[in-house]
């Protein structure tokens, strides 16, 4: 499809445009013919406004030289310079892997959060391909907020933008980048507020630990489940637990390790803390503590040995468990939101929870605050 009018492309003598500006799957691209040969020329540029009016430059160039007898065959003068490397080092591609590297030595990025720095990094790459970060402006980026929008959720948009943003304000610092187009597109993004996860019932509770215990496929997890229940610590801090974190009465544990995709690391947190365990907790791990159990052995390790996968447990038990009993489907950190929401309905110290689950003080008024028992009003004299 051809943008543009015909005021704003030159007629050749022939009543015909000399040059073409097309768009070749997104994107512009330049078609001419020229002594009965036929020239296509990649601008790699995508298909914007902004973009199409440089590569009207880029055809007026052309035609100039056809008509004036300088037209260069080997189209070396035309096409986008390209340096030796595969990107220069002020471009948006180029500047931002520069970042992630910087990012990653200074911050240690888990492979979870690394994830996103590359996919951020492919958008980036289709995108922008060789463009300078200086030259994209505020157009080019509400652009970039809407070809995101095609490719991802609302959520996931706002995810890359933050880090683009991010990103342009590494780049000011170091390179002197003087125009940051991010702020304001970000302002636009809005994701649709999440309904809260319903914690399971007390009943559902006992109807899911008695499944797990009984069912001869899945009773390797019900130990497991009853630790995330009974809790509240998320599922990478239980998995990662060894004999070594279980006090020798068993009556606490530390927590401050946890493992995402066999990556041992800090917690969510960064902090440490010690769990009090209740009764029920402190019988299951005597009868599962063997007498020649290692300090280093795994507490709650996957059927072949090594550290639980979370998305394998997902799939293979918890999904399955739960469709059995008729329960509506919940993730397994649900159970995190479960123990913490009964505890506090039960007329626990919110403050005390926020410490034994590791959770944000904030965060747990602000997103518990209907269960929290209220504060006794004070006696009148």
């Amino acid at each position: 499809m051809l943008r543009g009018s015909p005021d704003k492309e030159k007629i050749g003598r022939n009543g015909r445009n000399l040059v073409k500006v097309e768009n070749d799957d997104g994107r512009l691209r330049l078609r001419f013919t020229y002594g009965g040969k036929r020239y296509a020329i990649a601008l790699g540029l995508p298909d914007s406004q902004v973009n199409y009016t440089v590569a009207h430059q880029k055809s007026t160039q052309i035609e100039l030289d056809i008509v004036s007898g300088n037209f260069d065959p080997t189209l070396k003068k035309y096409k986008p310079q390209r340096t030796s490397q595969k990107f220069t080092s002020g471009n948006v591609v180029g500047l931002f892997e520069k970042f992630m590297k910087e990012e990653q030595k200074t911050k240690g990025l888990y492979k979870g959060t690394l994830c996103r720095y590359e996919a951020t990094l492919r958008h980036l790459e289709r995108y922008f391909q060789n463009q300078l970060v200086e030259s994209v402006s505020d157009i080019q980026a509400e652009e970039f907020r809407d070809y995101l929008r095609k490719k991802v959720a609302e959520r996931t948009v706002k995810d890359y933008l933050t880090l683009v943003q991010a990103f342009w304000k590494w780049a000011e610092a170091k390179y002197e980048i003087k125009h940051n187009p991010w702020g304001e597109v970000l302002k636009t993004v809005k994701p649709e507020p999440k309904q809260k996860v319903k914690p399971f019932t007390a009943k559902e509770v006992q109807a899911i630990l008695t499944a797990f215990s009984t069912n001869r496929y899945y009773q390797w997890y019900a130990d497991f489940v009853a630790f995330l229940i009974n809790t509240g610590c998320r599922f990478g801090e239980a998995a990662a637990l060894k004999w070594k974190h279980i006090a020798d009465d068993f009556s606490t544990v530390w927590i401050g390790e946890s493992v995402s995709r066999g990556v041992r690391k800090t917690t969510k947190t960064g902090k440490a803390r010690t769990v009090i365990l209740t009764p029920t907790v402190i019988n299951m791990l005597r009868k599962r503590k063997h007498s020649d159990c290692n300090p280093e052995d795994l507490v709650f390790p996957a059927p072949e040995g090594k550290h639980m996968n979370d998305r394998d447990f997902r799939r293979r038990a918890w999904k399955k468990i739960l469709a059995e009993l008729g329960i509506d489907y919940r993730r397994p950190y649900s159970t995190r939101h479960t123990a913490i929401s009964h505890a506090l309905a039960k007329g626990a110290n919110p403050l005390a929870v926020a410490e034994s689950t590791g959770h944000d003080p904030e965060t747990l008024f602000e997103y518990y605050a209907s269960v929290i028992q209220p504060i006794a009003v004070m006696a009148e004299f």
